[in-house]
């Protein structure tokens, strides 16, 4: 709502240079939620511009709102084509193709791009960042913490991307089991923010709800009210859906359904319609915490092979599949759980949270197929 107020503003003085009134125009789209217009609106002042650098991090950045990977790499590929070797902007531009390739599982390629921007600029973040990506993708969960934490010594609070990279390096461990630690990153690496905004917390939502599935014996209710509490002004206040996914989970995980049930209303009328596999993910969410497992497995392995069009990165949607298994098993829907375990992505590695639910799910395996020696 701010930067529409601004951009009022700016269009109140009639701005006549063609390339201002496109940028103009692009961030009316943007304000207005249309986030396909405005990515398109701002891929054309790139073509038109080829070295407005401004503009390509624009696309790049509407592309992972969008989910739309393909673009994300082919636009920023061909930016990259136009800039001398030696240009100041190169190295970064590096780093937004590191992300792009790995979104699209070209790993490989992703670290080589990575290495050349840290190579060129050891405090690029982004390339940063977007290795980690990759050793996640590649099930490197021990490196990829050790990495972490060789990166952030030092490192204080005025750190780009701070929260955001402690909260990978909080998955790492969640992942190896490591749960006291888990909660002591959360605490004081996640939820330090380094201002009020809202955004600030999509991190620390998702990190509490893996853990929530993983160890659902331990009592988060105190962080839960303490999540809510950031996210409550923001209550019915739609930005794009990745965002508003991670206020639906907390508005629901502490029963505050009115919230959420208005929230995706207004999401679902605000720029472009929402898929409906989308919104079958929110409501399967909002199923498992009032416990209809069943309602939520049936909702969430039929959409979770769509969920990239809700946006963020492969790795945050993650969080959609483990919910969807799941919800399979605590239902005993061992067709669900068959499907999200041969078709998703997260059982591609090996690591004692995901043995744990191969070994469930082979036990309901075996009592679908020996319910009498179960029985026994």
């Amino acid at each position: 709502m701010e930067a529409a107020t601004i951009h009022a503003a700016l269009m109140d003085n009639g701005p006549t240079d063609a390339r201002t009134r496109a940028v103009l125009s692009a961030i009316g789209h943007w304000t207005a939620g249309d986030l396909v217009a405005a990515r398109n609106g701002f891929q054309s002042i790139v073509d038109t511009y080829p070295g407005d650098a401004v503009s390509i991090y624009s696309v790049h950045m509407l592309d992972f709102y969008l989910g739309d990977a393909p673009h994300m790499l082919t636009s920023i590929a061909r930016a990259i084509g136009v800039f001398a070797p030696d240009d100041q902007v190169i190295g970064y531009l590096y780093g937004l193709h590191g992300f792009a390739l790995e979104e699209n599982g070209l790993l490989k390629e992703a670290i080589k791009r990575c290495q050349v921007a840290l190579d060129l600029n050891p405090d690029d973040v982004y390339a940063m960042h977007a290795t980690v990506h990759c050793l996640y993708e590649a099930g490197r969960h021990d490196e990829g913490a050790r990495y972490i934490r060789e990166y952030m010594r030092g490192r204080d609070s005025s750190t780009p991307m701070r929260i955001h990279i402690w909260w990978h390096y909080a998955l790492f461990e969640l992942y190896a089991e490591h749960i006291g630690e888990v909660l002591a990153c959360y605490r004081f690496g996640i939820r330090r923010k380094t201002s009020l905004r809202s955004a600030e917390d999509l991190d620390a939502v998702t990190l509490l709800w893996r853990l929530s599935l993983i160890k659902p014996s331990l009592d988060l209710s105190a962080y839960w009210q303490s999540l809510f509490q950031n996210w409550k002004p923001y209550a019915t206040e739609s930005w794009y859906v990745f965002n508003d996914f991670h206020a639906y989970m907390t508005y629901c995980q502490v029963g505050e359904y009115g919230l959420a049930d208005r929230l995706l209303e207004e999401a679902r009328s605000r720029g472009t319609k929402m898929p409906a596999e989308i919104v079958d993910i929110f409501l399967g969410f909002r199923s498992f915490t009032t416990g209809d497992y069943a309602d939520a497995s049936s909702r969430l392995a039929r959409s979770f092979g769509h969920s990239f069009l809700m946006g963020g990165s492969n790795a945050q949607r993650d969080v959609i599949e483990l919910t969807a298994i799941e919800a399979a098993l605590r239902s005993q829907d061992l067709e669900a759980a068959q499907h999200i375990r041969d078709s998703g992505r997260i059982f591609r590695h090996r690591n004692p949270v995901l043995q744990a639910y191969r070994n469930r799910l082979a036990a309901l395996r075996t009592s679908e197929n020996h319910p009498q020696e179960v029985a026994k």
